[in-house]
């Protein structure tokens, strides 16, 4: 007899569990749905151009930055003077 007791306040302690994960699951939808009530097509479409060009952005920048790291520096370096050769002699002046 004492081991159904045992077993009914088991069950009875799991089952209050479940429902309060129940209410904070009710309680966060109905959060979210009230949050997208104020959302519609045209702020969406804002949101999605400035996810867009935040993409584009980044990827210039790690496109930079990629092109800024060089397999062999040494290479680099010794690739300079030619560029400012280059670079003086399109446009007639030093320094830009």
């Amino acid at each position: 007899m004492l081991t159904y007791l045992y077993a009914f306040w088991a069950l009875v302690g799991c089952n209050l569990i479940v429902f309060g994960a129940a209410v904070y699951a009710h309680a966060r939808v109905r959060a979210i749905d009230k949050t997208l009530e104020e959302l519609d097509w045209e702020t969406l479409v804002h949101l999605t151009g400035e996810v867009g060009a935040m993409k584009r952005s980044l990827q210039k920048t790690n496109n930079r930055i990629s092109g800024m790291v060089s397999s062999d520096p040494a290479q680099v370096l010794a690739d300079l003077p030619q560029l400012q050769n280059v670079t003086a002699q399109s446009n007639g002046r030093m320094g830009g």
